[in-house]
């Protein structure tokens, strides 16, 4: 839940920008403030990084809680193009530090603005349509003589970037793949207006999010490794935020003590709604902001588990401008005397365009339909609860179908159909959850190591039992559901 971002401050009142979110394990959040400074026609790029520790919390989503996720930052480039490679010229440098690469942890506590380091400046930005960009992590095993960060918060890893974990306090090498080399790609698909538009003397807000903790996938040996995908949107010079707090239906209080999970989501082109931004409400107040949001509307999504282990199923606000105090959103716990969660467990299998096994990433999420008021219905992203395994890693077994890399997952969810709204700046009014059968459908796009950041098999994206009726998945309380095999094939490398 942890995101970098990357947000460009300007002196005029005219902006474009860019909103970019890295998604897959738990989400966390961040920004990058660039200042932008009119010098006929050119501008000055200030640098600096920001984030929610959303990561932190005893039930926080995924298989691993992180105390700490520390990245080496050493450049962040844009291109004209779209479709250009990292090796080709015309790449233009928004910062540079590989002369003095800067750890940063995403998940740092110390300063509740927002603001975790400046990153620095650059001048001379021209102006264009710019469809790709690239941000560069420092390899772990850098070139002879180049230059890392002293000290090394990843020292004894064998690396300059890794992880804390939470239970143990051990730190662990975060694996890298292209990332180091070409930069982790960020394509016109995933940027608003499919570019960051920038006009002679405009000045812009750029702000680039990096799901930390959803981005990092735990293999079968115990390693992890950096899965990042990525959004854009527009954020304002003004922050733009979204702000709420998370009650019990029947009490209209707080829940006591609840791991509460947060999602901004908007609808991408294959009718799913996904992740934007993720966050954590407070444990005593309940409360929670998104900040910054580029303009538009989005879907708030809401889950919870309290104190006590009671679990509460999903409220889906559809339609909250950016720039709202939405008021109290109510949850209502899970119906019948089992209040635990259920269960979802199923295989994915991926093989290359030979028809060999290939290992792949894979990030897997949980769906549930639901229609906003006078539309037709979404697969909405729904929260998942800790010791789901929302990124696996495939790999050959003697347990895989022939002929093909595989890996388990398992994902925890509440046992209840969602309660609705259409957001009312004069107050929402939602629907009470739909009663009978529990229905979900099961989400997963692969990732081959060191494919920039994309879905790169011939199904990016695979998306079992998502018919109305008849063939979903039925979900009840400490049940578990075994879903259909998820197959990727025709998976490779691309950049």
């Amino acid at each position: 839940m942890e995101e970098l971002r990357f947000r460009i401050l300007g002196a005029l009142p005219s902006l474009v920008s860019l909103l970019v979110t890295l998604a897959v394990l738990v989400s966390c959040g961040g920004h990058t403030e660039v200042s932008f400074t009119s010098t006929g026609g050119t501008g000055r790029v200030t640098v600096s990084v920001s984030d929610p520790p959303t990561c932190k919390g005893p039930l926080a989503p995924g298989e691993v809680d992180f105390n700490q996720v520390w990245v080496t930052i050493t450049q962040v480039r844009v291109h004209i193009s779209a479709s250009v490679d990292g090796d080709a010229s015309g790449w233009v440098d928004l910062i540079d530090l590989r002369d003095d690469p800067m750890q940063i942890d995403l998940l740092d506590t110390s300063d509740t603005a927002c603001i975790l380091a400046t990153l620095g400046s650059t001048s001379s930005l021209a102006p264009g349509n710019y469809q790709q960009i690239r941000l560069h992590l420092l390899s772990n095993n850098p070139t002879q003589g180049a230059a890392t960060p002293s000290p090394n918060a990843c020292e004894g890893t064998g690396g300059f970037n890794c992880v804390e974990l939470a239970a143990t306090g051990e730190r662990k090498i975060l694996l890298l793949s292209s990332e180091a080399q070409t930069g982790i790609k960020i394509p016109p698909g995933r940027i608003a207006g499919g570019a960051i538009v920038l006009e002679a003397g405009q000045s812009a807000d750029i702000n680039i999010e990096f799901n930390a903790c959803n981005s990092i996938v735990r293999q079968d040996d115990g390693d992890f490794r950096l899965l990042p995908a990525l959004h854009a949107g527009e954020v304002s010079v003004i922050t733009e935020t979204i702000r709420g707090r998370v009650v019990d239906t029947a009490t209209g209080q707080p829940i006591p003590n609840a791991t509460i999970v947060v999602l901004a989501e908007q609808p991408e082109d294959d009718g799913v709604d996904r992740v934007i931004m993720q966050t954590l409400a407070s444990v005593t107040e309940g409360t929670f902001t998104f900040c910054p949001l580029p303009p538009g509307n989005y879907d708030i999504v809401v889950a919870a588990i309290s104190g006590t282990g009671v679990t509460y199923g999903a409220t889906i606000t559809f339609a909250v401008p950016a720039g709202t105090t939405m008021g109290d959103i109510p949850l209502e716990p899970q119906k019948g005397l089992v209040t635990s969660p259920g269960a979802i467990e199923g295989l994915v299998t991926t093989q290359d365009v030979t028809s060999n096994p290939t290992g792949s990433d894979v990030a897997l999420s949980a769906l549930q339909r639901a229609a906003p008021e006078g539309a037709s219905a979404v697969l909405v992203t729904v929260p998942l609860f800790g010791n789901s395994t929302a990124n696996v890693a495939t790999e050959v077994g003697n347990t895989c179908p022939l002929g093909t890399a595989c890996a388990n997952y398992r994902l925890f969810v509440s046992a209840s159909n969602p309660k609705l709204g259409t957001f009312n700046a004069s107050g929402t009014n939602y629907s009470a959850p739909v009663a009978g059968d529990v229905f979900y459908s099961i989400n997963a796009r692969a990732f081959i190591p060191g494919s920039g950041s994309l879905p790169n098999c011939l199904a990016s994206s695979l998306i079992t039992d998502r018919k109305d009726t008849g063939d979903q998945l039925t979900v009840t309380p400490e049940g578990t559901t075994t879903a259909e095999p998820l197959a990727f094939t025709s998976c490779q490398p691309g950049f």
